[in-house]
C-alpha cells in the first residue's frame, strides 16, 4: 500500500520516501487487518491473537492519524520529502484532468507553473542537506 501512495505524482523524479506516506500506509493497513479477522473468523482461529492484532491495529490508525495531524515527526528534511510528491500530485491533475472551464485552464496552468518552481526549490534546499 506505501506504493500506491506515489500513483499520484506526475514522475518518477518526484518519488521520495517520507513519513507522511508511512503513517498514511499505516492508516490504510489498520483496518484491513481488522476486516480481514472479522470477515474471515475461521481463518484466524485465536482469539488471544485477534484481540491483540484489532489492538494494534487501532493503535497504528490512531497513531498514524495523530502523526499526520500534528507532524510531530515532521523537520525541514521530512516536510520537503513529503511537499514535493505532493505538489507533483497537483501537476499530474491539471495535465491529465479533462478541463473545459476556461477559468479552470487557466488555473491549472498557474498552479502548474507555481508547482514546477516550488518542487525545483524544494530539490535545491535537499540537495544542500
Amino acid at each position: 500500500m506505501y506504493l500506491v501512495m506515489f500513483v499520484m505524482i506526475g514522475g518518477l523524479d518526484s518519488v521520495y520516501n517520507n513519513l507522511n506516506m508511512f503513517y498514511m500506509t499505516l492508516m490504510m493497513v489498520a483496518p484491513v487487518v481488522v476486516l480481514m479477522i472479522l470477515a474471515m473468523r475461521h481463518m484466524f482461529p485465536s482469539k488471544a491473537a485477534n484481540i491483540a492484532l484489532i489492538a494494534a491495529s487501532l493503535i497504528a490508525f490512531f497513531g498514524g492519524f495523530a502523526l499526520i495531524r500534528t507532524q510531530t515527526t515532521i523537520g525541514d528534511t521530512e516536510f520537503l520529502r513529503s511537499m514535493i510528491p505532493h505538489h507533483s500530485g497537483a501537476i499530474l491533475m491539471c495535465r491529465e484532468a479533462r478541463l473545459s472551464d476556461p477559468e479552470v485552464i487557466r488555473l491549472c496552468k498557474a498552479i502548474e507553473q507555481s508547482q514546477r518552481q516550488e518542487i525545483d526549490e524544494m530539490k535545491a534546499i535537499l540537495a544542500r542537506r
